[in-house]
This record gives C-alpha cells, structure tokens and sequence, in this order.
C-alpha cells in the first residue's frame, strides 16, 4: 500500500508543479496522485450478513493452496509452511517445513467420513489409521477461523488493497469481545490468499505461497 504519510506532501508538490507542465506529463501527474491517494482510501462498512457470506464462500471454496503460518501462541510448533488440498468436506494437509523436526511430513487426509494420519516418509500400509482429523497445528488454526467465520461479528469492513499476487479485496471482523478476523480474497479466483486472526488476544496470520482452484480433484487424492 502507498504511505499514508507521504500523501500530503505528493500532493501539494504534484499540484504546485501543474502550472509548468506540459499537457502530457500533467496527465500523468493527475494519474499518479489520483491512484496514490485512491491506495489510502479508508475501508468501507460492510453489512455483517453479507460479509459473513462471502467470507465462507470464499474460505470453503475447493482450492489447494500452500500455506506460510505464523502463530507465536500455536499448541505445537513454531512456524510453519503446510500444503493443502480441500473440495467440499473432503482435505488433506501435508506439513512441508516446520520448526519442530517431527511435524515435517505429517499428513492428514479426510475423505468426508474417515480421517488418516500419518508421517509422508513411513510406508502407509504400516502407519496409516482411521483417526480424529486434527493435525496441530494447521487443525486448531482452520477450527479457530471456522469458528469466527460463524460467529456474528460487530462490524464488518472492505477495503480494495494490492498484493504481490494481484488485486485483492480484505474484509475483515470485528467482534464484541476483542477477537478480530481478516481475509484478503484474490479478485481474480476469489481464493483466499491471507488470514489473519485475534482470539482472546492471541494473534496468526497465514499467507499463500502459492494457490489455485481445484475444480477436479485427482483420483486418490483424499486417500492414504
């Protein structure tokens, strides 16, 4: 985002230097401004229904995306970067780098009714079991967002902001109680591609490395 502080003086310096430019640069110059000032715009209100909406329609979209998390309060581990693959009820989660050597390789898979855990480099047939579907940390973060994406929020803002993967809308939260929840969703596949979350004042924030639609799931892909 363009500094906020700097705005005033651009401002004034581009406006003093009309006069004197020509028809072409003062073109430019209006452009320059208008798109500077248009990148600090404030977020705009949002109804809450509605941004309740389209925050789980977005989160819940079928996707495999990799994921960079960041959580200092996180039950296990440190950070993190996970690589997930969802569509419809159905995910799996393989934890490809982490701070704690015996989460790098963990999988999860969920079929929509049976749940397998299991480390990516032992033989599947000999560590694979139908067990709960959690895999902490990546389980506790997705639980805490699902939570707050149903929780009815006190506010609810939008904001049209630029990332290095594009242009994206962030929405975020705001609760009674403090807890807060963001999300930028990418303008172009309406994927997530950042979440940020506040609960009891404890704070995460995930980021893609890279992410796309997953409109036809391999064969296999949510089985051990």
């Amino acid at each position: 985002m363009f500094p906020v502080f700097l705005v005033p003086a651009l401002s004034f310096f581009l406006i003093s230097l009309v006069p004197k430019l020509s028809l072409g640069t003062r073109e430019i110059a209006f452009i320059f401004l208008t798109l500077a000032l248009s990148a600090c715009a404030a977020p705009e209100p949002l109804s809450p229904a509605a941004a309740q909406t389209i925050l789980a329609q977005t989160w819940q979209a079928d996707q495999h995306s990799v994921w960079e998390m960041e959580w200092p309060a996180a039950p296990v581990g440190g950070p993190l970067t996970v690589e997930t693959w969802r569509a419809g009820s159905r995910y799996r989660f393989e934890i490809l780098e982490a701070t704690a050597p015996d989460l790098v390789g963990q999988v999860l898979i969920f079929d929509g009714q049976t749940a397998w855990g299991y480390r990516r480099f032992d033989p599947p047939q000999d560590s694979a079991q139908s067990e709960e579907a959690r895999l902490s940390p990546i389980s506790d973060a997705f639980a805490i967002i699902g939570r707050l994406l149903v929780t009815a929020p006190e506010t609810a803002t939008q904001e049209a902001l630029r990332l290095s993967s594009g242009p994206v809308q962030k929405l975020t939260f705001t609760y009674p109680n403090g807890d807060r929840l963001a999300l930028w969703r990418d303008e172009a596949t309406e994927l997530p591609v950042r979440v940020a979350f506040t609960l009891a004042g404890q704070s995460a924030v995930l980021r893609v490395r890279s992410f796309a639609p997953l409109p036809d799931p391999p064969e296999g892909l949510f089985k051990p």
